[in-house]
């Protein structure tokens, strides 16, 4: 693996971004913007899911999810090229490893809270509240036990 990522880091892209004046400044702001795009959307979203503004249906939240891919988009883009840059240092960093299992964990609870929420019963119908405000009851759940766990560590 180290190899592959040697050979990346002298590629002629790793060079340009990591040395051309306003390349990795602009990556860093596009993924800035990317990340408030996606935090700030699936925020909103999951702050309806846990019981905020209750007059507002859930499935209306999800007009905001073209949003959070736009924002997952530019970070995936601008992620990977500040990642080709200096990739032997990133990888060989173990926070980098934990923001990247974090990403795919976060992926992947969006994933089934997503098919939770948005999902239509089988006649058909609009996702019940009930539905919503159970799956949002259990991620409060499970986050108020996560402060826990890591002061036991």
């Amino acid at each position: 693996m180290l190899g592959f990522l040697a050979w990346l880091d002298d590629t002629q892209l790793s060079h340009w971004v990591a040395e051309t004046t306003w390349v990795y400044p602009t990556l860093e702001t596009m993924h800035t913007i990317g990340m408030a795009l996606l935090i700030g959307s699936l925020g909103l979203i999951d702050l309806r899911v846990l019981g905020y503004k209750p007059e507002l249906p859930v499935v209306e939240t999800q007009r905001l999810l073209p949003l959070a891919w736009l924002g997952f988009t530019l970070n995936a883009f601008s992620g990977t090229l500040l990642f080709v840059s200096d990739s032997v240092m990133f990888y060989s960093s173990y926070t980098f490893r934990i923001k990247i299992a974090l990403i795919i964990l976060g992926g992947i609870n969006a994933a089934l809270l997503g098919h939770k929420v948005f999902q239509p019963s089988a006649s058909g119908a609009a996702p019940s509240p009930r539905r919503a405000v159970r799956s949002g009851s259990r991620a409060r759940r499970w986050c108020s036990g996560s402060p826990r766990s890591s002061r036991a560590v």
